[in-house]
């Protein structure tokens, strides 16, 4: 009986701090994550930046091919 009461504890105590284990587990990995998505986050801002300023270059480069055409033909 008393070897019963004691492994009922035990595991009652294991159970308890499991538990308690798995939350800062959890806390963790929620970390993780969000700083994964930061990082993602920025990576597309910065790609989505280079793409708007190859864009602004090209546009420039053909005005300046449409404007010399047009000074060509004066």
């Amino acid at each position: 009986m008393r070897r019963r009461l004691t492994l009922l504890f035990l595991a009652a105590f294991v159970a308890i701090f499991g538990a308690a284990a798995c939350g800062g587990v959890e806390e963790e990995v929620q970390k993780q994550v969000e700083e994964q998505v930061e990082e993602g986050r920025t990576q597309i801002e910065e790609q989505v930046e280079e793409g708007r300023t190859q864009i602004e270059q090209e546009a420039q480069d053909v005005q300046k091919q449409v404007e010399e055409k047009v000074g060509e033909g004066q």
